[in-house]
């Protein structure tokens, strides 16, 4: 792999660098994972489309992938990525840097008090989105991160989650099967060339001193957690905790196989 210096590149053109190295990356986990943006972004952009300064919030965002995408839909917008990861977000400053519309939130979304942070508590926002990030939520805290939204969100606000929802082996055990022949045939496909792998990614950015301390409080901020993938739930339970949760219409706008986009809208005035 293609090797960053710190001392040959400004910090703007090593964020991008590692930006799209990540986006590379992991449409070799997501096969459709433009398609999955793109219906993200084009019903943002319907929802908004008479909001003059629209307000995006991207929960778990990273490295501001699925905001950036947003953004270039609706430009007139602005976007929070909130994460708890020191590295993916100390990227994402230096991609804010150079974009007013983009602005991070440090947060915890497994905290209680994740919502008081004060680029989030100054809602209400327009639409909130997530791509691949909230199956790492303990399903009690997935719940609880859904009970808190509508009180983000305007009347008639969007969320849209994005994220692989896994067919039961013992129920759906036909596609199931397929779905996972898929995904190992596109990560073949993928990580034969030059792409990145996850651990090579994460090895690039080890590889820049400026996110040496970013990376050192990621161990920190992580722990144990950090390779301990919590139970997985089904796409009906993300459905149920929406309608729970307050959201008056919920539904699939997207899916391939066990990818799904899921939604929920809040009551309208």
């Amino acid at each position: 792999m293609t090797e960053l210096s710190s001392t040959e590149t400004s910090p703007l053109d090593t964020a991008r660098s590692l930006a799209a190295r990540w986006d590379a990356q992991q449409t070799g986990y997501i096969r459709h994972r433009a398609q999955r943006f793109d219906t993200i972004a084009r019903v943002v952009a319907g929802v908004c489309v008479d909001v003059a300064e629209p307000r995006i919030l991207d929960l778990a965002g990273g490295t501001g992938a699925l905001a950036l995408h947003v953004l270039r839909h609706v430009p007139k917008a602005r976007a929070v990525v909130a994460d708890k990861d020191p590295a993916l977000l100390a990227i994402a400053d230096d991609l804010a840097a150079d974009d007013p519309r983009l602005q991070t939130a440090d947060v915890d979304l497994a905290r209680a008090d994740w919502s008081e942070h004060p680029a989030i508590a100054s809602a209400p926002f327009d639409a909130i989105v997530s791509s691949t990030a909230l199956h790492w939520l303990q399903p009690g805290d997935l719940v609880d991160v859904y009970r808190t939204l509508p009180g983000l969100l305007r009347p008639g606000g969007i969320l849209l989650n994005g994220d692989h929802l896994s067919y039961s082996a013992q129920h759906e055990g036909t596609l199931a099967r397929i779905a996972l022949a898929d995904d190992a045939a596109m990560q073949a496909q993928t990580f034969a060339g030059d792409t990145d792998t996850w651990d090579e990614w994460w090895q690039a950015v080890a590889d820049v001193p400026r996110y040496a301390a970013a990376l050192q409080r990621r161990s920190e901020v992580w722990g144990a957690e950090l390779h301990v993938a919590p139970p997985k739930v089904t796409l009906g339970f993300h459905l149920e905790s929406l309608q729970s949760a307050g959201f008056v219409e919920t539904g699939t706008v997207w899916q391939y196989l066990d990818d799904h986009v899921v939604y929920g809208v809040t009551a309208p005035r």
